[in-house]
């Protein structure tokens, strides 16, 4: 398993006196860095960990401490699994400290040890290393760091640096490895030319694996190349994986071509790289004024820096603390996935040290442009935020409507391997929820709207139809949706002659009489009816027949249909009116709540709970539901004009 520890913490502190202490290794490979003192670009060094429980080979990442270099520190800190914080015993906690401290929470990294660096300048039990602790336990209180142990070191003497070595140790053995069978996605922190050899890549593998021979491609400009050659601390390998630091040899593509920033993907695959994003943000505490719908910040997301315009998805601004929807614009595209993490950094004015705004975690990739703020685009970007892979795969087909989805996407836009997505889409099948058209994923609502919108364009149109293209061009769809529903409309509603698509004959006294029946078999049901496939057998009746006096029943509005179910519109009405005066009463429902109001199993109450939202009478959010604004009025009558 590999293990990457990253350092941080303000400039001249130790960071890479304390590396080259543990590691042998000098981070500090440019000229400048060695005659100006400082780190002025990433590092990079590896550390065999051991005890008696066996070997952990770690790759060190080493940062910049100085403020205008924060753009490596964070690409330096994004896919690191344990943080050595290094805070200099004889001057305690300092701006860069603090602010890498909040880059580290920010970005998810729960695991850290902190090194008090230049102990022998500040001895125990002395004023400055009380201060520096005193300063230390205040910097991470109520952070993910708050119990991280403090071990003071010196890379000078070597005091505490077995007491250091251990305390990685034991929390690289805590690290879960990335998923190896994820997408292939390395993004790229720095790039450099090797004689013999030509261009070479390093960075952290983000997730899935790559093989040598492999075509690969650069995203987000689409430069081709190929892995012609990898190494992963210094040793060739013919394969990298997720979570190791890897250094890539590329054929087919010159150094001026590649830049710090591009993610290297395997090319034909999912990835692909976009401008809008929706994302869940949380802003530091320390900001100074409230972030403004439409401010435009500096986003760092993995090794990419790119300016952005953030929309709040909730409303004109969010408050310092405060976490919240929002829509992300970028100036130019990069490649990134659901569940990546970013930091968003601003201007002097709003903060109260460093320009650390806050940052977050992408939840949606490409999604349609923010058009209203409100309750309702924020639940949007929640509902996205809370769901996993099975459930993300069903909202992005939803989504898209009748247009669908090609299944090659999903992994992109759900942020999980191919495998993974594939068992998604089947379980969705099974379940009805999805339907596959070839390439192309349609949900379940989206197909059955389809089938009402024909049925209604051929209605309109009078007894000689529609021409089956003029038909598909009011639909607005592909041929293989157009055909899917016609096959499915077929069966009950519409009849396909050649080229033309008319409705069922009028109907006669024996089908009238047959609707009937089958609108008082659903009505006698009340909010449980029989489900429409159980009705021919219940009525002693041929299905063909049943299936055409249930389409005859719905177009005639004694019944109305909701998903896969159909209801008789008294109960739908009444239900309506209970709901809302709960909803008027209470302010918001629970799954529970609303199951007791029902009288039904959740088989009905799901599709209930849509069809409401459907109506705009109700507002899902989370896992309540609450009355819309404007919704104790215009609801009930658009249910009586169904």
């Amino acid at each position: 398993m590999a293990v990457v520890i990253g350092t941080a913490g303000h400039i001249d502190h130790g960071k890479t006196a304390l590396v080259r202490a543990l590691t042998g290794i000098d981070t500090d490979r440019l000229a400048e860095e060695k005659r100006r003192g400082i780190t002025i670009e990433l590092g990079f060094a590896h550390l065999d960990l051991e005890d008696g429980g066996g070997r952990v080979r770690c790759a060190v990442v080493d940062v910049p401490g100085h403020e205008r270099f924060i753009r490596a520190m964070v690409a330096g800190a994004t896919g690191i699994d344990v943080a050595l914080v290094v805070v200099a015993a004889d001057e305690g906690v300092m701006p860069q400290t603090r602010e890498h401290l909040d880059i580290l929470g920010l970005l998810g990294v729960e695991r850290a040890v902190i090194a008090l660096s230049k102990a022998d300048l500040a001895p125990a039990g002395g004023d400055l290393r009380a201060l520096a602790e005193a300063d230390l336990a205040e910097a991470v209180r109520g952070s993910a760091l708050a119990k991280a142990r403090v071990v003071p070191c010196s890379a000078r003497t070597g005091e505490g640096l077995d007491a250091l070595r251990a305390e990685l140790l034991r929390l690289a053995r805590e690290v879960r490895g990335r998923d190896p069978a994820g997408l292939f996605r390395l993004p790229l922190d720095r790039v450099f030319t090797m004689k013999g050899f030509g261009t070479v890549v390093t960075g952290t593998v983000a997730g899935g694996r790559a093989r040598v021979g492999d075509d690969v491609v650069l995203l987000p400009g689409g430069r081709a190349a190929k892995l012609r050659r990898a190494e992963v601390h210094g040793v060739e390998v013919s394969e990298v994986t997720a979570g190791q630091r890897a250094a890539l040899n590329l054929a087919g593509v010159a150094r001026d071509e590649v830049r710090r920033g591009d993610v290297l993907a395997l090319a034909g695959g999912a990835l692909a790289a976009a401008q809008v994003f929706d994302a869940e943000v949380q802003l530091l505490q320390s900001c100074r004024a409230p972030l403004r719908s439409r401010a435009r910040v500096l986003l760092h997301a993995g090794t990419t820096q790119v300016m952005a315009t953030v929309l709040l998805a909730g409303g004109r601004e969010l408050e310092p603390g405060a976490r919240g929807g929002v829509q992300l614009r970028l100036e130019r595209p990069m490649a990134a996935v659901p569940g990546d993490r970013f930091i968003l950094r601003g201007f002097a004015p709003q903060l109260h040290h460093g320009t650390t705004l806050g940052g977050g975690v992408i939840v949606r990739v490409r999604p349609p442009r923010l058009r209203r703020a409100g309750a309702e685009a924020e639940a949007v970007i929640a509902r996205f935020a809370g769901a996993g892979a099975q459930a993300r795969v069903a909202l992005e087909v939803r989504a898209q409507g009748r247009a669908g989805l090609a299944a090659a996407q999903l992994p992109g836009r759900v942020g999980a391997g191919q495998a993974a997505v594939t068992a998604a889409v089947a379980s969705l099948v099974r379940a009805g929820e999805l339907l596959v058209l070839g390439e192309l994923l349609l949900h379940a609502e989206a197909f059955a709207a389809l089938g009402e919108a024909a049925a209604t364009a051929v209605r309109a149109a009078g007894e000689g139809g529609l021409g089956r293209e003029e038909l598909r061009a009011k639909l607005g769809v592909e041929a293989r949706v157009f055909e899917a529903v016609l096959t499915d409309a077929a069966r009950g509603v519409l009849v396909v002659d050649r080229d033309r698509v008319s409705l069922q004959g009028a109907a006669g006294p024996t089908l009238t009489a047959l609707a009937a029946r089958v609108a008082e078999t659903v009505r006698a049901g009340a909010l449980q009816p029989a489900r429409p496939e159980e009705l021919a057998a219940l009525l002693k009746a041929p299905e063909a027949e049943v299936a055409q006096a249930l389409a005859a029943a719905v177009r005639a509005g004694l019944l109305v249909r909701v998903k896969d179910l159909v209801f008789a519109r008294p109960a739908l009405d009444q239900l309506r009116e209970r709901l809302r005066a709960f909803l008027s009463e209470h302010r918001e429902i629970t799954p529970q709540q609303w199951k007791d109001l029902v009288g039904a199993t959740r088989k009905y109450t799901i599709p209930l709970a849509e069809f409401f939202d459907a109506e705009k009478l109700t507002l899902r959010v989370g896992d309540l539901r609450k009355l819309r604004s404007g919704a104790a009025g215009a609801a009930g009558a658009a249910g009586q004009n169904k």
